[in-house]
């Protein structure tokens, strides 16, 4: 709690002397503003990014009231991804402060042809940078926001979705364009999630994975103490599927007997804490409920390390609360893409023992529907 106090205070202290140091310098080079922060934090210099133990900033020039110039390689973003990152551009006019850690990233540049799930390749662009996430401008103001935004994702996450964006930019028509049946089958996941909400085997699945978690408790909630979200949810992820990370939308996909395909997505969750995971690439998301005969679910895993208890809940995609807490985030779409969805709502009621799954057929059907019309 103290280290977090402290990283708060560092953070408003870097705004407020970079504000300041422009206000009595006017017309200072991008050198001269980077010399000033270094010695005023004591910074240390990896190459064009300054760093400490509490935030890392990267100080840019351009003399337009745009931003178009290279900011930084990707690979370089993910050794500090896990502090706030700011770039600082210096204008003539003055600084601008911007928070560019990967959420706040849409794509890498288009020459970046080696850029894969496996090869952190290429650099991004001040034009990369978002300007508006979840409804906060990228402004100083807003800074605190953004970065706890930004820690419930972790880089992996956003790595994943930088490259299908990046992507995207080469492979036009990456955008899924259900046929007439396909639209139709979509559709009638809706119907299919409200039948199985009181199913007798849906209800075994969930039970069934309850198991795998209480047997592995002890290896969960060693996991859970890791601060960082991205090696903690993927740590946990693992001893669930016993399986490795495969970057898909999935994480298990079980036939029932009636031949309903559940594809369930593992979301971790440490009790009493805020949290804004991303969910799904709808496009994709779109493709997978396509195929037919299947229904997406999330299996939640909520941990409370002190009092060492977990809670967990298989709940469809389409429940109320799920639909509730769902964000459509259309700022992380590549070319031609739907983006993403982001869960942002309180997910607390889930937990509660007494909680039942409740599909609203015609909810869930306009939710697809605004989809598919995206």
């Amino acid at each position: 709690m103290e280290d977090e106090q402290d990283r708060k205070e560092a953070l408003a202290e870097l705004v407020a002397f970079l504000q300041q140091y422009a206000r009595r310098h006017p017309g200072s080079s991008k050198d001269a503003v980077a010399k000033a922060a270094a010695q005023h934090f004591k910074l240390k210099c990896d190459r064009s990014v300054y760093f400490c133990d509490h935030f890392a900033v990267r100080f840019s020039a351009s003399s337009k009231s745009s931003f178009p110039g290279t900011v930084l390689g990707l690979s370089r973003l993910c050794k500090y991804d896990h502090l706030p990152f700011v770039v600082c551009v210096v204008r003539p006019t003055g600084t601008q402060l911007l928070m560019a850690n990967s959420t706040f990233i849409d794509k890498i540049s288009h020459s970046s042809q080696s850029l894969s799930h496996d090869k952190i390749r290429g650099s991004f662009n001040g034009t990369n940078i978002i300007r508006n996430f979840d409804g906060l401008d990228n402004t100083v103001e807003n800074f605190e926001a953004l970065f706890a935004l930004h820690r419930e994702i972790g880089f992996e996450e956003n790595y994943a979705r930088i490259v299908e964006n990046t992507l995207a930019i080469r492979a036009r028509g990456a955008k899924f364009s259900p046929t007439t049946a396909e639209q139709s089958i979509i559709l009638s996941a809706a119907k299919l999630a409200a039948s199985l909400s009181q199913n007798s085997d849906y209800i075994e699945l969930g039970a069934r994975l309850a198991s795998t978690v209480e047997q592995n408790r002890d290896a969960i909630l060693s996991a859970a103490t890791s601060d960082n979200v991205n090696l903690r949810g993927n740590a946990i992820e693992q001893i669930i599927t016993r399986a490795g990370n495969l970057h898909r939308t999935e994480d298990i996909a079980e036939r029932l007997p009636t031949g309903v395909i559940v594809y369930i997505d593992v979301k971790t969750k440490l009790m009493g804490r805020s949290s804004n995971p991303a969910a799904y690439n709808i496009d994709k998301f779109l493709r997978l409920l396509a195929e037919g005969n299947g229904v997406f679910s999330f299996f939640f895993v909520g941990m409370d390390v002190q009092a060492r208890t977990i809670s967990t809940r298989l709940v469809s995609c389409l429940d109320t609360t799920i639909l509730l807490a769902t964000r459509v985030q259309p700022h992380w779409a590549g070319r031609n893409s739907r983006g993403g969805t982001q869960l942002s709502g309180d997910l607390s009621p889930i937990f509660a023992p007494d909680y039942r799954e409740n599909v609203v057929e015609d909810a869930g059907r306009a939710f697809l529907q605004d989809l598919l019309v995206m």
